[in-house]
């Protein structure tokens, strides 16, 4: 039985939303180009051009041969006065004066279905109508059309001159590296956040239930605070979904109560405009008598749209003063716009399958732009270090005893920096390398992990218990990364024995192996187990044990790709007891 094709789709469907590139392709007379009619486009092509416009980051799509030009609004800057003509035109035609370093990319691209990063790219553009030196973080990402191979090239743009060029002095130095580390680590956080938000979500199906996930992951990112999902209900707001504590029992009664539509700004506001509203102060007395929000001072609202329409508005405030920064900002917009996708796939399985690759591609871009940075911290931190160290030569004898104290707290700083982006560094190459599953004797990767552990042990007494363990499947350099932090961990928390004891043991379940480490060391409070494997979540302070919060954190993504899970026990004082599953068949 045959079925008719589909209809083609609209320009508002090809082109949506109301920003600036949007109205212009919807207008743009493309049967004058090289990539005709939109009626005529491949759908690989018209759902490129959606996951373009929808982007924050600047993206452009090359298409064709002819490598026509499609971007969004971000990327408006990147084409300074080449804007708007540059719309629709081959790439050669608007790019002439990089083409020698972009030509043979294309191609790699194109032929070869290679893919290239660049990291603060200088390139001599003509954007403004005469050269000028700019630098750029760059990818170029094969897109394929089918059976046709690759038809188009993605390329994501992060411009960095700024960046690049405040490196000239110390003092901005410190201060481009203070805020990138801030983003960083916060889009991090939302990256490992919303991976495991996901990877639930897939699970769920109640839209209610995938609300409160979305709702209970925003806040374990965020300082002291509650949300709220709010619809609309007749004439007033009311909060069909609550997560948290609001901090007064007179709010609660107000929240219960409703609001009404139409008075109260912070809900009617995205609802009526589409887009997020940050408050960095929260005018109390705006929504609600003063009194009841007293202890309410910033607070981030965003509508969840669904098939195009604004089903609630999710609503977050919080107790303490927030300036909402890039990164907090990224992070609940990704959120509350992937819940939004989650939900419509949700309603139909051929609908989630197309939200899924979505999202995925979404997350990817988050994890890349996160590599990215982690790579652009460091030689500024290296910098610092170098500039301390000349300016203690250069003081030599001469240097006082508080100067001494103050570049020693630079020092150790920038270390402990330096500490951090290797971690971060690690954790997004964790998700990023292929796992190769080979048969790993977990037996042999323990004794090689003790041995490289030999050295913290000088002067200490540690009694190993291990016991027989199993051979199992999966990736043997992860695995052993896994065992490195278990073990690890246990040696250092408990040093302060007398005699340390470690065991090490499997346990042989119908589908799958558990295997355990436990110590006889300092333990941890049960309560905040389900932190222990959280990025930064540490639960002991760096001056009681070093450590940069990331080593279980891979070790939960590393099981994680391997299908298994991770698992923790423990009674301050008693020692701890951390494992993980693998299953028999990966």
């Amino acid at each position: 039985m045959s079925h008719a094709a589909p209809p083609p789709l609209l320009p508002d469907e090809v082109f949506p939303g109301n920003s600036e590139l949007a109205t212009r392709m919807r207008g743009h007379d493309w049967a004058a180009t090289p990539l005709g009619p939109v009626d005529t486009w491949p759908q690989s092509l018209q759902t490129m051009v959606g996951v373009v416009l929808s982007s924050p980051i600047p993206m452009i799509l090359l298409w064709g041969d002819a490598l026509v030009q499609l971007y969004n609004d971000a990327y408006r800057d990147v084409m300074g006065t080449k804007h708007p003509g540059g719309l629709g035109q081959p790439n050669f035609e608007c790019w002439p004066e990089v083409w020698d370093f972009t030509g043979p990319i294309y191609q790699g691209v194109m032929e070869r279905g290679e893919t290239f990063t660049f990291t603060d790219q200088a390139l001599l553009l003509s954007r403004y109508g005469v050269p000028d030196l700019g630098y750029f973080t760059l990818t170029y990402t094969p897109v394929r059309d089918g059976q046709r191979g690759v038809r188009g090239i993605l390329v994501t743009v992060l411009e960095t001159t700024d960046r690049v060029q405040a490196l000239a002095t110390l003092e901005a130095q410190n201060a481009e590296l203070a805020t990138q580390n801030t983003d960083l680590l916060a889009r991090t956080r939302a990256l490992e956040g919303i991976a495991e938000l996901f990877r639930d979500l897939a699970l769920e199906s109640d839209r209610d239930s995938l609300i409160r996930r979305a709702q209970t992951m925003v806040l374990s990112l965020l300082p002291p605070g509650y949300a709220a999902f709010w619809e609309i209900q007749g004439p007033r707001w009311h909060a069909t979904v609550q997560v948290g504590d609001v901090g007064n029992p007179a709010l609660q009664v107000a929240i219960d109560a409703g609001l009404p539509v139409g008075e109260t700004y912070t809900l009617d506001t995205p609802y009526e405009t589409r887009e997020p509203l940050f408050q960095d102060v929260y005018p109390q007395g705006l929504d609600t008598a003063p009194d009841v929000v007293s202890h309410v001072n910033a607070v981030a609202t965003l509508p969840v749209i669904v098939n195009g329409v604004v089903i609630g508005v999710f609503n977050v405030p919080l107790f303490h003063e927030r300036r909402w920064s890039d990164g907090d900002r990224a992070a609940l917009v990704t959120t509350v716009r992937s819940l939004g996708l989650v939900i419509e796939g949700s309603q139909g399985v051929a609908e989630l399958a197309e939200e899924r690759r979505k999202l995925r591609v979404a997350n990817e871009d988050l994890e890349a732009f996160s590599y990215s940075v982690s790579h652009d911290l460091r030689t500024p931190i290296r910098h610092i270090l170098g500039f301390v160290d000349l300016l203690r030569r250069s003081l030599g004898a001469g240097i006082t005893a508080k100067t001494a104290r103050h570049l020693d707290v630079i020092h150790q700083a920038g270390h402990r920096m330096d500490d951090l982006i290797e971690a971060l560094l690690a954790l997004s190459q964790v998700s990023r390398q292929p796992l190769q599953r080979n048969d790993v004797n977990l037996a042999d990767v323990v004794a090689q992990v003790q041995d490289e552990l030999q050295p913290d042990l000088a002067g200490r007494e540690v009694l190993w218990e291990v016991a027989p363990l199993p051979t199992v499947t999966g990736d043997e350099g992860t695995l052993r990364q896994v065992m490195m932090n278990l073990l690890s961990n246990a040696v250092k928390y408990s040093r302060l024995q007398g005699t340390a004891v470690i065991r090490v043991w499997a346990e042989d379940r119908p589908q799958e192996w558990a295997i355990f480490v436990h110590d006889n060391g300092v333990g941890f409070d049960e309560t905040y187990a389900d932190k222990l494997f959280g990025v930064f979540k540490r639960l002991h302070r760096a001056d009681e044990f070093e450590g940069t919060g990331v080593g279980l954190a891979n070790v939960r993504r590393i099981i994680q790709r391997h299908g298994g899970e991770v698992m923790a026990s423990s009674r301050p004082g008693d020692g701890a007891t951390l494992g993980f599953t693998l299953p028999k068949s990966f």
